[in-house]
């Protein structure tokens, strides 16, 4: 994985994250959502110009005064947190069997 940013500006960012697919960018896109410092976030999977390759572009919108940066690492924070927690839930599980 490879993240570029794009544009940055107050309350507004575009980044792209080659390498990646839907998969990452859906819970990305979702978990952003869910933070009520988001106005608005989804990406598009685009062929840049410098690229034969459609790579996903993610652009995040933050209510007034909001920093999208710091927004971007509490959700990457929080998908950590829920990777940890399904990995420990299903070892549990797997153990029970």
């Amino acid at each position: 994985m490879e993240i570029t940013i794009l544009s940055q500006g107050k309350d507004e960012m575009e980044i792209l994250v080659k390498g990646e697919t839907h998969t990452l960018m859906n819970i990305i896109k979702a978990t952003l959502l869910e933070d009520p410092r988001i106005e608005t976030a989804f990406y598009d999977v685009k062929r840049l110009s410098n690229s034969v390759e459609r790579e996903p572009v993610l652009y995040i919108k933050t209510m007034p005064g909001e920093k999208p940066i710091e927004i971007l690492k509490d959700v990457a924070d929080k998908i950590m947190v829920m990777c940890d927690d399904f990995s420990a839930a299903f070892t549990e599980a797997v153990q029970k069997q």
